[in-house]
């Protein structure tokens, strides 16, 4: 099993335009077809590939101590769902990291970024305290503006360049 799933592995990681991948979403679809192996023992047969290296990891939960077991599993069930995963990343070391991918990165979680805080302000409650809206909103507009310089730089298409290509198709 592990040549299987370390050609499976390198396959994915070859292919994934994202280049550095959460191993928790690459154990997610190896899972979906294959009952093994657990979560950890995949993780730790890819790290262990000299093909692969360790990107770093991201703790979606820290801070969350005082949330229940079943509260902090909801919640990253819930990140999950939205793309965001806990844990180690890895890419291969074959693969370069260049400005263009660098710039697609920042541009595809502006845009996540931006689509959760306006989900975030269109459930809020309509008793929500002034100052907290006035928050929410402010960090849609650095959202905003932060697609505004992608823009400026060149690294974002501008809004008309969008419309016609929307009205081409």
């Amino acid at each position: 099993m592990p040549s299987e799933l370390l050609t499976w592995a390198h396959a994915y990681l070859e292919q994934d335009d994202e280049i550095v991948v959460p191993i928790k979403r690459m154990w997610n679809e190896w899972h979906a077809a294959h009952s093994e192996p657990s979560h950890e023992a995949f993780t730790a047969t890819v790290l262990a590939d000299k093909r692969i290296e360790e990107m770093g990891g991201v703790d979606h939960t820290e801070g969350m101590e005082r949330m229940s077991p079943e509260e902090l599993e909801e919640y990253e069930r819930g990140k999950e769902e939205a793309g965001f995963y806990s844990g180690p990343r890895v890419k291969l070391k074959s693969r370069v990291i260049t400005m263009e991918h660098i710039a697609k990165m920042i541009k595809k979680h502006n845009d996540r970024m931006e689509a959760a805080l306006q989900a975030a302000r269109d459930s809020m409650p309509e008793d929500i305290d002034e100052r907290e809206e006035g928050q929410l909103i402010d960090a849609i507009e650095m959202a905003k503006e932060m697609r505004r310089k992608l823009r400026e730089a060149g690294l974002e298409p501008s809004e008309d360049s969008q419309q016609n290509e929307k009205e081409a198709q």
